[in-house]
């Protein structure tokens, strides 16, 4: 018995955008050091990080050209081997909170997968925030660990200034219909 199943795989394919002709969104970056801002620092009334960086850019911008634009503003993320690891912060559709979603990270002095990875591949909206966390190699443990790596189970912050607060209440789900 032979199957008569024929299958077309049309690939998707981006357009590129004009950047003379396309106006540019206004990309609110949050950067913080080794680990991803607290998502209950996204407030429902616009209150944000401190750590704010504006940036004008189109959503077919990379997460290498991202990382080359807080390079410019950061002098400590400038060294070879930081890492940058990047998240989508969106509204929660369901509730009056945000979520938290990773999309990738990049490396100095190395390329990666995710380094021509688009924020319009992301499933970014313009209104989303991005979320850095940059871990610089003093601060990188054995195992390559990430934002949370191993410093999660210390009980100490990066700095060894004594026990970190996770939070507290029941773990919530969310609507993941818009990241699948």
């Amino acid at each position: 018995m032979t199957s008569q199943v024929i299958s077309h795989v049309n690939p998707v394919t981006e357009k590129p955008v004009d950047r003379e002709k396309t106006c540019p969104l206004l990309l609110r970056i949050f950067c913080s050091n080794s680990r991803h801002n607290p998502i209950s620092e996204y407030g429902n009334r616009g209150s944000v990080p401190a750590n704010e960086l504006q940036v004008y850019t189109w959503l077919d911008c990379s997460l290498r050209e991202l990382t080359q634009l807080i390079k410019e503003v950061n002098p400590e993320a400038r060294k070879r081997g930081t890492t940058f690891d990047y998240s989508v912060v969106a509204p929660d559709r369901m509730g009056p909170r945000f979520q938290m979603r990773e999309i990738g990270n990049t490396m100095n002095g190395s390329r990666g997968v995710d380094d021509n990875k688009t924020l319009h591949q992301c499933k970014f909206e313009i209104g989303d925030y991005i979320d850095v966390a940059i871990t610089t190699p003093q601060f990188q443990r054995p195992g390559g660990a990430g934002p949370m790596g191993d410093r999660r189970m210390s009980g100490r912050n990066d700095y060894n200034s004594g026990p970190r607060d996770f939070g507290s209440g029941p773990r919530r789900d969310f609507n993941r219909d818009r990241f699948n």
